[in-house]
């Protein structure tokens, strides 16, 4: 059984490609992006406009108020979930995104070790403050040498929770990796769509220049208003810090809208760089493939569920 995953850089045209495929096969999306899953959060995420949800059934959409977190052990495990129940339905399931740590989880499994520890964390961002990130990627060398030749110097993100998982656990991160890992229930097949990456950067252009002639500083004012900012993980999606500090600060609107597109088109070139990593994917040029041999490409996918 191998459910299809439909991901790859942000405006390549992977959720047109999804819902026209909803003309020929009964299927169900289970949305892979880190954002989406926000209320409120429409225009800046790309989200699909209502038709566009009432064409298809979408799932881990609209999920969780901006002040809420979600994780990829979050996604991991309500994806899981929704798969078995479409695949109940006599539907088929099809993963669309482009959060990449969220589709490599989906694909490999996570870690499930212990919990956030707040106390913890604390103390070792305050270490980070005084003597810098890469005092503390030293320290973790000296525990776990082998994660830490796997991670920048400069993640902090990464460098705390292994720190963490070590004081709790009192073992190295990649011990714990070993004992706490969860496989995934089901197996997949990887599409990555791709473009050439002038005409993706054009693409990406255009498409900011759209959010904000569909209103996009409206919307992230209104999230202002119910007290949903920038002290929120959500607020992380491309964007809306930016036109949050313009509300607040002023400023040429036109140096804001280039900074998200600079800022969004360095996105697009990690989510190349990290698909590239991903075992066994199979990358498809949407320039140079009309639909029907894109879909017949897929068809392998459809045909093992």
């Amino acid at each position: 059984m191998r459910i299809p995953v439909i991901t790859g850089p942000t405006a390549t045209g992977k959720t047109d490609f999804v819902l026209k495929l909803t003309e020929f096969l009964d299927i169900e999306i289970i949305s892979a992006d880190a954002y989406q899953v926000y209320r409120y959060m429409d225009i800046g995420t790309a989200k699909p406009s209502k038709d566009e949800l009432d064409r298809v059934k979408h799932h881990l959409i609209d999920i969780l108020n901006p002040d809420c977190s979600y994780s990829a052990g979050d996604f991991f495990n309500h994806a899981e979930t929704l798969i078995n129940s479409i695949l109940n339905k006599g539907k088929i399931p099809v993963i669309v995104g482009g959060t990449g740590l969220y589709v490599e989880s989906l694909t490999k499994g996570i870690f499930e070790g212990p919990p956030r520890n707040e106390e913890i964390r604390e103390e070792l961002k305050e270490i980070a403050k005084e003597k810098g990130t890469p005092f503390l990627h030293d320290e973790l060398k000296k525990i776990d040498p082998i994660y830490a030749s796997k991670i920048s110097e400069n993640d902090l993100v990464r460098i705390i929770r292994a720190l963490e998982v070590y004081k709790i656990l009192k073992i190295p991160f990649t011990e714990a990796h070993r004992l706490f890992h969860k496989k995934p229930k089901f197996k997949y097949d990887i599409y990555v769509f791709y473009r050439n990456r002038s005409k993706l950067y054009t693409l990406i252009n255009e498409r900011v220049d759209k959010m904000f002639e569909k209103g996009w500083i409206d919307e992230v004012k209104r999230l202002n208003q119910m007290g949903y900012d920038s002290r929120y993980s959500s607020f992380k999606a491309i964007g809306y810090t930016e036109i949050e500090n313009y509300l607040n600060k002023g400023g040429d609107i036109n140096d804001v809208k280039d900074d998200i597109k600079k800022k969004t088109r360095r996105f697009a070139k990690r989510q190349f760089t990290w698909f590239k990593h991903m075992d066994e994917s199979i990358w498809i040029d949407i320039d140079e493939l009309d639909f029907e041999s894109i879909k017949n490409k897929l068809i392998t996918s459809f045909e093992t569920i």
